[in-house]
């Protein structure tokens, strides 16, 4: 039987005196869950959201606001940190960043699409289709935009901006030098991957390879965050993925049907190219795109600060003075 103290010890990190990271990490995925039942629940009963679940801006905005609540508290009372710390700087390099990640995005998707409607692997079936009866077009590609715009920021806040950072400072007394480092880098960004895949395999159409592949994108997020310390870039990126991937150019996202979409889309070519009914994330394609992405972000990187490295606040380890 372990004594009180070693108990203790598993829990609490007196050299950095706050709870150890998987307990932080654990209590943070409870909160969340919690945090949106609850919100769920509240705006089910008083008629802000009709409960049926899925994609759509009222949904969007519960699990927004649930998890900037619960990382928000987990943050500064587990984590001991500046809700800032976790890669919202908000400074205008941060907004430059999101822009270029933006631009990153659209030229992604568009490449897809250009590809695949030149190889005859889709056809365009409508344009300006996807809304609802009485409802306009440009009302519906709103509240899509608007809807994205969620979904980029809870994820990276969840993904990059919480997971990465805990799962680096539990693993940074691995390895010493430079290449602990790396080490700790790339378990960081494999194991928060991971997780963002996992959270992707109950989606509609999803199947094994379509979770691996939206782990590599979580990969291709994670490569900005991991050299710039914050999460501008993954989110312009996250958000235009998306928005054009399903509302611009008619692909499922992630499974999922998108709403207002300014060109409508039938598949005919072969999934394991395309993705399929998943949507270019599940695709070699996509594979390809994300590979694209880590590159072109690396080279905004280097030309932005003038170098490609490791930001010290991810991989050198908790410094309680630096966060009170």
């Amino acid at each position: 039987m372990l004594k009180p103290n070693a108990l203790r010890k598993l829990a609490w990190n007196d050299h950095e005196g706050r709870v150890r990271a998987l307990w932080r990490l654990i209590i943070h995925a409870v909160a969340m869950v919690v945090g949106w039942y609850l919100l769920a629940v509240l705006a089910v009963s008083v008629g802000l959201a009709g409960g049926e679940g899925g994609l759509g801006l009222d949904n969007m905005l519960i699990a927004t606001f649930a998890v900037l609540g619960a990382t928000y508290l987990t943050a500064t009372q587990l984590d001991r940190r500046r809700f800032a710390e976790l890669g919202l700087a908000l400074d205008r390099r941060w907004w430059l960043d999101a822009g270029v990640g933006v631009v990153i995005g659209v030229a992604l998707m568009s490449a897809i699409f250009a590809i695949e409607l030149g190889a005859g692997w889709v056809a365009i079936r409508a344009y300006a289709t996807g809304v609802g009866a009485g409802q306009s077009f440009a009302l519906g590609l709103s509240a899509a935009l608007l809807m994205f715009v969620c979904v980029a920021f809870y994820e990276e806040l969840v993904s990059r901006g919480y997971h990465l950072r805990n799962m680096a400072e539990g693993l940074a007394g691995i390895g010493a030098g430079p290449a602990g480092r790396y080490l700790v880098a790339g378990l960081a960004i494999i194991g928060s991957s991971a997780v963002f895949g996992l959270l992707h395999a109950s989606n509609a159409n999803a199947t094994a390879l379509s979770t691996f592949n939206v782990g590599l994108a979580g990969v291709m997020l994670a490569a900005s965050v991991i050299w710039t310390g914050q999460l501008g870039l993954a989110m312009g990126l996250h958000l235009s993925w998306n928005f054009c991937q399903g509302n611009l150019y008619g692909f499922p996202v992630s499974g999922s049907d998108a709403g207002a979409q300014l060109i409508a889309l039938d598949q005919l070519g072969d999934p394991l190219v395309t993705g399929g009914a998943f949507g270019p994330e599940a695709g070699l394609l996509g594979v390809a795109a994300m590979i694209a992405g880590i590159g072109l972000q690396a080279a905004w990187v280097r030309v932005s600060r003038g170098k490609l490295e490791l930001a010290p606040a991810l991989v050198d380890g908790y410094s309680a003075g630096a966060s009170s």
